[in-house]
């Protein structure tokens, strides 16, 4: 009931008869669900709409920025129900919170990482490989596979971080050390990191980047679901990724990018048609040449995202430079605040990532600390990043054949980096 508020709020806002006009005579709504909106319906909706709308230019690469509808929600439908709807994380508690930051900061000086737990009797190639991985036909093309959306592994919610995060950073990333807990005979040019841009998170394990720009967006929609708490930021994935993979490979460029946001609110199309894609599905290409990009063309690319899909022209080891696509899926995270201080977030990400042309799979966590540097006239923003690359047996396999002396649910590799971050206005992030 409540799901369907929220996806007509854009037109039923203050006009509850409405409302209940709609519900009433829809015909899929049974008997049970109409008494409780009924029941719903004697508290107060309220709302406001706000747009705001950041263009950049950056060598013809216009991403236009999020045009954000702002819409708070009726007490009436609770967290859980929109928390659906939107594909939101469910709201933890301050325990939960806590516990999240311990347990990923935990993450970035542990011996060992895993992929998942396992119960007594189960398989981890039942457990997890299966549904993390992107499946591939035969029968398709490179150039087919990312836009066969039934294809990527179903993802789960965004990243949400602190409200001190919003805005535009001046980014740099400084190599810290790489280290193989299981033996570097296992490591295979199949591992995420061992190749460039085999790994998102970082595309040239090793190097150390300039400085660039990022940029996350506030959600008051989400901000007020989610009661007031600080975590109501998420990371604009068509803006940051681009210029991050660049930054790290600087013969590489970035032609085209896509992503699976999703829209706060419903709206229909032409047709009449409910405009709320499926979690999995990709938005329009936004090309370099600012084609596809403006918010009418494209309304959901900068909205919270778990999945990207990116077409770059880069240089190859035997063929010269060839256009590449990559495709990468946010299957599962949590993150958090330290308790009682606003000023630490840490979070731990899991990813799996195809690069479809090589038709190369590779999994892998994320495990980020941040820390709000005070009491400084400049926003400081410092931290630490590590990933902790996975190798499946059954991929561990093309390179080595049959290995059964390491743990496959236990991390082969790791990447341990350094970030600084400086808080820019629109203009200066233009520049980088």
């Amino acid at each position: 009931v409540c799901s369907l508020s929220v996806k007509r709020i854009n037109y039923v806002i203050g006009r509850r008869s409405m409302i209940l006009m709609m519900c009433l005579f829809f015909k899929r709504f049974t008997i049970l669900q109409r008494w409780l909106l009924l029941v719903q319906l004697y508290e107060q909706i309220r709302g406001s709409s706000s747009l705001s709308s950041i263009q950049q230019n950056r060598r013809n690469f216009i991403v236009q920025g999020v045009i954000f509808p702002v819409a708070n929600v009726a007490t009436s439908c609770h967290y859980h129900q929109i928390s659906q709807a939107l594909e939101l994380p469910l709201k933890n508690n301050a325990d939960d919170n806590t516990n999240h930051y311990q347990k990923a900061m935990s993450l970035l000086d542990a011996k060992t990482i895993s992929w998942t737990s396992k119960t007594p009797g189960e398989t981890l190639s039942s457990l997890s490989w299966n549904k993390s991985r992107y499946r591939l036909s035969t029968l398709s093309s490179p150039s087919t596979r990312i836009s066969n959306n039934g294809n990527a592994p179903y993802p789960g919610s965004p990243t949400l971080y602190p409200e001190w995060m919003e805005g535009y950073w001046a980014v740099n990333y400084k190599f810290n050390g790489a280290s193989f807990p299981q033996g570097r005979n296992i490591v295979s040019l199949r591992t995420a990191g061992a190749g460039i841009g085999t790994c998102l998170s970082l595309p040239n394990v090793g190097y150390s980047t300039p400085t660039h720009a990022a940029h996350f967006i506030k959600s008051e929609m989400i901000m007020d679901m989610q009661n007031k708490t600080s975590l109501s930021v998420h990371e604009d994935l068509a803006y940051n990724l681009p210029r991050k993979f660049e930054a790290f490979w600087s013969q590489s460029k970035i032609l085209s990018v896509q992503t699976n946001g999703h829209p706060v609110t419903g709206g229909v199309n032409d047709n009449g048609k409910e405009q709320h894609p499926p979690p999995i599905m990709l938005s329009p290409k936004c090309f370099v040449t600012g084609d596809g990009c403006t918010p009418k063309e494209n309304p959901n690319l900068h909205q919270p995202s778990t999945r990207i899909a990116m077409d770059f022209d880069g240089p190859t080891r035997r063929n010269g430079r060839l256009t590449q696509s990559v495709d990468v899926s946010l299957i599962d995270n949590y993150g958090g605040l330290l308790s009682g201080d606003n000023a630490h977030y840490a979070s731990v990400k899991t990813y799996s990532q195809l690069n479809v042309n090589q038709e190369l799979q590779t999994f892998y966590k994320e495990i980020a600390s941040l820390e709000r540097i005070k009491n400084q006239s400049d926003h400081i923003v410092v931290g630490k990043v590590r990933v902790a690359a996975f190798l499946p047996k059954y991929i561990q396999e093309y390179d080595a054949g049959n290995n059964d002396d390491y743990d496959e649910n236990a991390a082969v590799a790791f990447y341990d980096y350094k970030v600084f971050m400086k808080k820019i206005d629109e203009v200066e992030a233009a520049s980088l």
